[in-house]
């Protein structure tokens, strides 16, 4: 059915949420002063009996009419409540507070004696201990006066308390207002009270809260050498969650930039190796072609051998010698080599020798020089090999395994006989006899057995390390860890046994990153060191001390220190001196220690150990790990995979959904000023990232290559955060010690699945780094402008770190993950929890940095009054100044771009399409009811179908990075609207709205995962909760009575779709192009389909298929309402004796359940006909479900039907009695139930549950005892509330009862 179009009078009637907040903070300003004035007409009505409060307020409704807009939106409404209490209570505060400081500086003033008195250092540490003891009454003081202060709010009954919320407590307010006159000012007045003493509580908690966050932002690591418990407490905390962890800023700066560096050697490794591939797959065809005939492996590996010779001989530090390199470019043309690929061949062994010479140069600038000459040994011995069982994969561990020539076998065992005789002293040993032969031979099939265990090493490179720990403790084991830990390789009788071969890919890559290693971490330990000097030197803490009593000065004696040479000597680059530590001989802390130990991968946190499979672990641990890496990691890992890289509709929604980075950071307003500059950063993103190559991303030109690795180098690239948590969880997966050699049979098996497809992964990447790049180079240059603009000189190279460093800080970023979340990444709840993270951190820190640029640089003994971040400041002695910050541009453009990204648009898109379509805000109200749980707070844009007249939404919080920001506040105003709506107070609806909105905040970190949501829904492990065959939205997946192999197959299908990239929607497009009916007979409309690739598909909103959902959560809802009164943990039929007045506040307790549950079904009808669904649809859809025309029609009205306890409900109470041996209770109370149940007849369903249950309060009656039975003694008369004490009943039981009743309470009560 279509709608009318909405009336312009009605559309005038509904304000935006911005609008209405504007007006609640006008509003609020008027009732400050309404809530004084109503305040003293109260207490003249107080003294004279008049009904003055009640002219004042009709006063100000008539003066205020921005009232009514204010509290048209939960926004309005909240910020209304704020300022009213805000106002008079920080005025009450800050009065309180001054009078406290008078009276202690009187105290502390008559406690001293004169400044010229000769004891001052004792005076000093008086005063101190004053000050110290004055803090907390000071406070008290405060927080009295800022309760005092309360007292002058206005709308105190509908903002409400505590004790409202909890309908119970002293401080719960009296909302039954009298006929004016002194009785209802005392009730205002007695409001106002207990309004305001709820205060004293509220405060303390709130400053506790905000010091603790103030501690954490301001004091950096100085809290965790605090004297206070609670400011190491809060460090503790800090450490968890930021990004630095235990380390200072300073190092983790250090640690950032070495990772930086690390990254961009490893890039140009891969790079050198991807050509050198590229350029003698070119090669060996034209060599074919010149011999006619295929190249044998022998042939090739020689090839291999010439190129790897020429790129390690001689002095690494230098280029390829001309005439060496003469010679092996003729041998190439006498092999038919066109002359481009020899001249790319010879160019990239020049470039390589070039990379690695520079590395050896950076190494030895910390190091020893004579250790150059022991690197260039080292290299040409560790890098220029690998070995055929690396490389040899067997099936199920048996089928093609590597076995070594008979030579270099009895050459191996040969070896090992010599060491065994030498270990035993042996001087008869005979090297041609048989002696130890069985005993070496058990020693080579060892490394031979554990070389297949290993495999290729996670630098996709052969790890010979593993043959020294093979042999520990075993003859020979010594000398063979001596020449590993020297040389970086075996003897060469091992080199053999494993079947080295020669590779010249191998050997750039794996000198590269070895070097890169070694320098890098010279260059990191040496910067920490240099820093810390000049911190010192500057009279700073600094993090390293010469001596223990050095240290424990320098932190308060609060921590543990240890040595640092003792936390790294883990690194074997230290131990044999490769790595030159001037902290070595330095004590730390140990929080620091394990800080930079972590960094430098020897350690990792118990729950990671735990899950990968620790070392030394038992059988039994071995087994548990195994089964969480298999069942639980893996599929998660791959489905997080299948549901991110390999979908292509989430790589056009990566793309769009991360321009939201550029605009939060007012990236795109320069396009306004200057769209050259915008123009040229696009460019330069676009063609740097490759996400224009469709070909392959990795492949760029020399220029484009070259600034990649510099921004590698910065960190500003290759840090996509959803990738980060993927690569390592996969590699989590796939770490630790094998148990019954399971994971040596699953893992080949999975190995081909656990790799990211390159291209794709690729791609993904690409498109967060163009954003990325375009964000760098557009900071980089709008601050050389502004820094030039103000005559500053900044050299180049600063000016691109500070770029960087906003980049990194105001852009999500995987590299600034805290430890803490990374490692959740383990738990098989959330699904990719760095990024939410990440998007707290740096929407931050945009804020931080667009405030720290509007900030007025104060100069030497300058005092500014009021904002320091207006374009004009005022400073004392001077008057209004411009403000001189040369970013100030940029931080208004900044903060411009943060505030449009986090509300202007979404609230444009809502705003224009509700006016677009002749939206009501009733429909978007009623549309948000049949939506799924997830989109329930999100941000909505309805579109109405022209034809039909329905609608339709899309879901834009699914596209818009940003929506975790403001979904907290969006759901706070749903929830203070809905509460309101339904005659709840503000604060009700408020503390609902933080609920909700922790849980929203919460979500990504503790919801089920997607695999772990699927297993669920099946009830897959027997140990984690099921659902037994529904969806978490309720959809049914299979019965009981569904036959066991179509049960095995929806099973089966339903987790596969958790694993297969997302392909639904293609589906769906192609049903949509053919016009072919979904299985439901809906045809579906191409637009939308097409439009659902970049994430803004509209859904279309059917109430009625929705009912069914709503019908079973409403029988739900009744069933466990009636069980409030009946089971659970205060039901009354459990067995034991029984108080009359807890039947009554069960009674009240099951009906209030039983009126919120029948209340959101009759907004559940009340939405489907606002949205065009028939009376006579629903009505059908009710009786579907055995619901009764009657039932219906009831809910649609608004009529509450109460519960009342059935027959065999009242049999069960006489059961329990007789079995007790007292009086029944329930007929002592009956007469009351039916007296509530008539006025709850009354009820409507659109109003509040307005049942005040100190009506029906019996006392504390005891239970008369059944005859024969010694009468129990009763201490004192029971207290009834409200009374009468002429007709012994209270007011309403005189309204509601029968006189019959009357006359039995009125006996029962004199009775007892």
């Amino acid at each position: 059915m279509a709608l009318q179009p909405l009336i312009p009078a009605e559309q005038n009637n509904e304000a935006s949420w911005y609008t209405s907040g504007l007006a609640g903070i006008v509003s609020g300003g008027i009732k400050v002063v309404e809530g004084a004035f109503s305040l003293g007409a109260e207490l003249v009505d107080l003294g004279l009996d008049t009904d003055t409060a009640a002219q004042v307020e009709m006063f100000f409704d008539k003066i205020n009419p921005l009232e009514e807009i204010a509290e048209q939106t939960g926004v309005g409404k909240l910020t209304q409540a704020l300022v009213q209490i805000g106002v008079p209570g920080g005025a009450g505060f800050k009065l309180g507070s001054k009078l406290a400081k008078k009276y202690f500086d009187a105290k502390k003033a008559g406690t001293l004696v004169s400044a010229g008195s000769k004891n001052l250092a004792k005076q000093k540490q008086i005063a101190d201990k004053l000050n110290e003891a004055s803090k907390a009454p000071r406070f008290a003081v405060a927080a009295v006066g800022g309760a005092a202060g309360e007292a002058f709010v206005a709308d105190v009954e509908e903002i409400g308390s505590f004790g409202d919320m909890f309908d119970r407590g002293p401080t719960q307010l009296d909302v039954f207002a009298m006929d004016g006159g002194r009785q209802d000012a005392i009730r205002k007045l007695m409001n106002r009270v207990k309004f305001g003493s709820e205060a004293l509580l509220v405060t303390p908690f709130a400053a506790g809260i905000g010091k603790g966050a103030k501690a954490i932002a301001t004091k950096g690591k100085d809290l965790a050498y605090s004297n206070s418990r609670l400011d190491r407490f809060f460090n503790k905390i800090a450490e968890a969650f930021t990004p630095e962890g235990p380390l200072t800023r300073a190092i983790f700066g250090s640690q950032k930039a070495m990772e930086g560096l690390r990254a961009a050697d490893l890039n140009k490794a891969t790079e050198l190796v991807k050509k050198l591939d590229r350029t003698m797959s070119k090669a060996f065809p034209q060599m074919q072609d010149a011999l006619d005939r295929s190249l044998t492996t022998k042939e090739k590996d020689e090839f291999y051998k010439q190129i790897s010779d020429l790129m390690l001989d001689g002095d690494l530090t230098k280029l390829s010698d001309p005439k060496k390199l003469d010679a092996f470019s003729k041998s190439l043309r006498d092999k038919n080599v066109d002359e481009t690929v020899i001249t790319e061949l010879t160019k990239i062994v020049d470039d390589a020798r070039f990379t690695i010479g520079n590395l050896i140069e950076s190494t030895g600038k910390y190091n020893p020089k004579e250790l150059k000459d022991i690197l260039q040994d080292r290299i040409k011995g560790l890098v220029s090999n690998t070995y055929k069982i690396f490389e040899t994969k067997p099936i199920l561990g048996v089928l093609g395994r590597y076995k070594p020539t008979d030579e270099n076998m009895q050459g191996a065992i040969q070896f090992f006989r010599r060491q065994i005789s030498e270990t035993n002293k042996d001087a008869t040993f005979d090297p041609n006899g048989l002696k130890y032969y069985e005993d070496a031979k058990a020693i080579v099939d060892r490394i031979l057995e554990d070389g297949v265990k290993v495999g290729k090493s996670t630098k996709k490179l052969a790890d010979p390390n593993y043959v020294g720990k093979t042999l520990e403790d075993l003859p020979g084991g010594k000398f063979v860890n001596d020449i590993i830990e020297k040389t970086g390789a075996p003897p060469e009788v091992i080199k053999k046994l494993l079947g080295e071969f020669t590779d010249p890919r191998y050997s750039i890559f794996n000198a590269i990153t070895e070097l890169s290693g070694l320098a890098r971490t010279s260059a990191f330990f040496k910067e920490m060191f240099d820093t810390n000097a000049k911190i010192q030197a500057a009279g700073g803490r600094g993090s390293f001390w010469n001596s223990i009593e050095e240290a424990k000065a320098a932190t308060n004696g609060v921590a543990k220190i240890v040595k640092l040479d003792d936390r790294l000597s883990g690194l074997a680059d230290f131990r044999a001196g490769r790595i030159s530590n001037p902290l070595g001989a330095k004590y730390t802390t140990e929080d620091i220690a394990d800080g930079l130990a972590k960094a430098n991968g020897l350690t990792e946190g118990i729950f990671t150990a735990a899950a990968r499979g620790r070392k030394g672990a038992s059988a039994a641990e071995k087994g548990v790990s195994f089964l969480y890496r298999n069942l639980l990691l893996f599929p998660k890992a791959t489905a997080q995979l299948a549901k991110t890289v390999l979908s292509i509709p989430t790589h056009l929604r990566n793309i769009i959904s991360a321009g939201a980075f550029a605009a939060a950071n007012g990236i795109l307003f320069e396009g306004f000023k200057d769209p050259k500059l915008l123009g040229n950063a696009f460019r330069k993103g676009w063609q740097i990232s490759g996400v224009g190559n469709l070909k392959d991303t990795r492949f760029k030109t020399e220029e484009f290559e070259k600034a990649y690795r510099e921004l590698l180098e910065l960190g500003v690239v290759n840090s996509q955060v959803q990738i980060g948590d993927l690569k390592n969880l996969l590699r989590d997966v796939n770490f630790g010690d094998s148990i019954l050699d399971l994971d040596k049979v699953v893992n080949p098996l999975l190995s081909k699945l656990k790799k990211v497809p390159e291209y794709l992964q690729g791609k993904y990447v690409a498109e967060d780094d163009f954003w990325k790049i375009t964000n760098y180079f557009v900071e980089l240059q709008r601050r050389q402008e502004a820094y030039t603009k103000a005559k500053i000189n900044i050299p180049l190279d600063e000016l691109k770190k500070e770029a960087a460093d906003i980049v990194k800080n105001t852009v999500p970023n995987y590299n600034f993950v805290g430890d803490t979340v990374r490692t959740a990444r383990l738990l098989p709840v959330g699904n990719f929890m760095s990024f939410p993270s990440e998007m707290i951190r740096t929407t931050t820190n945009i804020g931080g940095q667009a405030i720290k640029e509007m900030r007025h640089i104060k100069g030497p003994g300058e005092i500014i009054r009021g904002s320091d971040i207006t374009p004009v400041v005022f400073i004392e002695g001077k008057g209004f100044v411009k403000n001189n910050n040369p970013m100030y541009r940029i931080g208004v453009t900044r903060a411009t771009g943060m505030a449009f990204t986090l509300t202007a648009v979404p609230t444009m898109f809502v705003e224009g399409a509700k006016a677009l379509y002749n939206v009501t805000e009733d429909e978007i109200q009623a549309l948000r009811r049949f939506v799924p749980d997830w989109s329930r707070n999100s941000t909505l844009i309805p579109i109405r179908d022209e034809k039909t007249g329905e609608l339709k939404y899309v879901d834009f919080s699914h596209s818009n990075a940003y929506d975790l920001i403001g979904r907290p506040f969006r759901t706070m105003a749903n929830e203070i609207m809905a509460a309101t709506k339904d005659g709840d107070t503000i604060l009700k609806g408020f503390v609902n709205g933080v609920e909700e909105a922790i849980t929203e905040i919460a979500a990504p970190f503790i919801d089920e995962s997607i695999w772990t949501e699927a297993a669920a829904d099946i009830s897959l492990y027997p140990l984690m909760p099921g659902r037994g065959g529904r969806t978490r939205e309720g959809r049914v997946l299979y019965t009981d009575q569904t036959p066991i192999g179509d049960r095995m197959y929806i099973k089966f299908r339903h987790l596969m779709e958790a694993l297969l990239p997302s392909y639904k929607q293609y589906i769906r497009l192609g049903q949509a192009a053919l016009e072919k009916p979904t299985k439901t007979g809906k045809i579906l409309e191409l637009n939308d389909q097409i439009a659902g690739f970049a994430g803004f598909r509209p859904i279309k909103v059917e109430p009625l298929d929705a009912m069914g959902f709503k019908i079973a959560e409403y029988q739900r809802g009744i069933r466990n309402a009636r069980r409030e009164f009946t089971g659970g943990f205060f039901g009354l039929l459990r067995g034991g004796p029984i108080n009359p007045d807890d039947i009554i506040s069960r009674y009240y307790e099951s009906n209030k359940a039983r009126f919120n549950v029948m209340k959101e079904m009759f907004k559940d009808i009340d939405a489907a006909q606002i949205l065009g669904t028939s009376a006579s649809s629903l009505r059908k859809e009710f009786a579907d479900r055995q619901l009764s025309t009657q039932t219906f029609n009831d809910l649609r009205r608004g009529k509450y039907e109460p519960y009342f306890p059935s027959k065999e409900i009242e049999d069960r109470f006489k059961e329990i009695s007789r079995n007790l041996g007292t009086a029944n209770p329930f007929i002592a109370v009956r007469p009351t139930l039916r007296a509530m149940r008539r006025q709850m007849k009354f009820l409507n369903l659109a109003d509040t549950f307005d049942i005040d249950l100190n009506d029906y309060s019996f006392g504390d009656i005891q239970t008369p005892p059944l005859p024969n039975t010694p009468q129990p003694v009763v201490s004192a008369t029971p207290v009834v509330q409200n009374v009468d004490p002429n007709t012994n009943l209270t007011r309403v039981e005189t309204a509601l009862l029968s006189p019959e009743e009357q006359v039995i309470r009125d006996r029962l009560r004199r009775t007892t």
